[in-house]
């Protein structure tokens, strides 16, 4: 344990952690450090490399507003080209030497009366910070599927956020269980060299065009000689996403209807086969679930290689998997793209707040003030927190709206001092929010990763972006207590 405190601990070396590496230092702060238990840095980006692996948002809006990429090679950019981005980005701000890769923070626990935060690696070292900024991967924890007999297959097996890519998918029978997002990105490359591929659905999606497509030589060059150009082009995409596209999940309304006509429009252009297309065709309002974007999943699915199926899944066995038809697939590989452990914030961290209390027992009911402090839990930071994802946007909005409210806190807690969230405000926040995810398109009946077994929605952000970047604009520090 070092002597002297460090001013910030960042865990997570993710889009977040390094944004709020950034504004530290541009607010004068330097003795940090940002723990990372991988060895490499983007986050989500370093765990997913599945064949196929892309963002679903533009990659002129998915990147930093102070740090454009006018080199990105396609409008919706793969995976390595994020990774190798964001690698940029600490190698520009110069950041490495803030960066312990290999460092996986367990758990931490305050001092209130030293007003410190002692966290302990796994490897058993204690880091001592006087404020926690925590890296809330919503998406960074696989979720594997309960099913009897998955330790029986005698194949290569894992998860799509866990890809083994030393295994050759080269003429052989992969089975694919899950058929959401991960899955129409992995479909369709896989096909293309494996054997037979067997896509097990449980929940058909709604499906409409990525519009992808690689950018000209021109359009590149114009970006880096005229950046105003790039920035035109992110303006009227981040338009055109807060204004028009979130009006899908308020449910009732124009934008709503002409999208669900568009998407069964191109399902029933793709799918001729009656019988397909019925299994295809969502039994419940478009954006209740996670809207799903590919160029070429149908296209995948009308291959001879491929076959979706939908009847449900008993066991996996030595060689595949059986349903309960009786039916048995083989499969020399399976891939489970089953999701994440969405609702279940920081599940690997064990925190330990003001008055011993509990980050586990905080996660039973997840509410955090303006989706960045937590209750009990005094100078620590969760960005991306509870009801600040987006379904319609994306998320480095969010994080750049979070950050300089974070660093204006941080400046105005003196040494010794310590915060924590007033209950009332808290309380007021969380209402307003709650009220308005009622009358949304995803407190409707389907399930979703969004949702909690009780229905609760402690994830997303019920509102355009343009209403949370106005609300972290002013810091007001009336809305939390000053101890120490």
């Amino acid at each position: 344990m070092s002597d002297t405190p460090l001013k910030a601990l960042i865990i997570g070396a993710g889009f977040a952690g390094i944004a709020a590496a950034i504004k530290l230092r541009e607010a004068g702060i330097d003795d940090f450090i940002i723990a990372e238990k991988t060895g490499g840095l983007s986050g989500t980006w370093y765990d997913n490399i599945y064949p196929g692996a892309a963002c679903d948002v533009p990659s002129v809006l998915y990147s930093f507003s102070f740090a454009p990429n006018p080199n990105w090679s396609r409008r919706f950019s793969p995976s390595d080209e994020i990774r190798e981005y964001v690698e940029h980005v600490v190698e520009k701000y110069d950041l490495a030497k803030h960066i312990r890769p290999h460092t996986e923070i367990v758990s931490a626990t305050f001092d209130e009366d030293a007003a410190l935060w002692h966290a302990q690696t796994k490897d058993g070292e204690t880091i001592t910070a006087r404020f926690l900024i925590a890296s809330v991967a919503i998406l960074g924890t696989p979720k594997l599927p309960d099913i009897e007999g998955m330790d029986d297959f005698e194949g290569a097996q894992f998860h799509s956020a866990r890809w083994d890519k030393s295994v050759d998918l080269t003429g052989k029978r992969i089975a694919i269980i899950g058929s959401a997002a991960s899955t129409i990105q992995i479909a369709p490359a896989v096909a293309k060299t494996c054997a037979e591929v067997s896509i097990f659905q449980r929940t058909p999606n709604w499906i409409i065009p990525r519009a992808d497509r690689a950018y000209t030589k021109f359009e590149k060059t114009m970006f880096a000689r005229l950046p105003l150009t790039q920035k035109l082009t992110r303006l009227a995409i981040y338009l055109y996403l807060d204004v028009m596209f979130y009006r899908v999940f308020k449910g009732q309304g124009l934008i709503n209807a002409y999208l669900t006509r568009h998407a069964n429009h191109i399902r029933a252009k793709k799918i001729k086969d009656p019988k397909l297309r019925a299994k295809l065709t969502p039994d419940y309002p478009i954006g209740c679930k996670r809207v799903l974007l590919s160029d070429d999943y149908y296209d995948t699915i009308n291959r001879d290689n491929v076959e979706l199926v939908t009847d449900g899944i008993d066991r996996i066995t030595r060689a595949g998997v059986k349903l309960t038809n009786g039916r048995e697939i083989a499969a020399d590989v399976i891939a489970y793209a089953t999701g994440f452990q969405a609702t279940a914030f920081l599940p690997h961290l064990d925190l330990t707040g003001a008055g011993g209390a509990k980050l586990n027992a905080w996660r039973k009911n997840p509410k955090a003030h303006k989706g960045l402090v937590i209750p009990d839990m005094p100078n620590a930071f969760f960005l991306l927190g509870p009801n600040t994802g987006l379904g319609h946007a994306s998320m480095i909005l969010m994080i750049e709206a979070q950050t300089p409210y974070m660093v204006e806190m941080i400046k105005n807690v003196p040494d010794g001092k310590y915060f924590t969230v007033k209950p009332d405000a808290l309380k007021a926040y969380n209402d307003r929010i709650q009220a308005r995810l009622k009358t949304s398109i995803w407190s409707t009946s389907c399930q979703s990763w969004y949702k909690t077994e009780d229905g609760d929605i402690p994830t997303l952000w019920p509102y355009p972006v343009y209403s949370y970047k106005k609300i972290m604009r002013h810091l007001d520090m009336a809305e939390y207590n000053l101890r120490g």
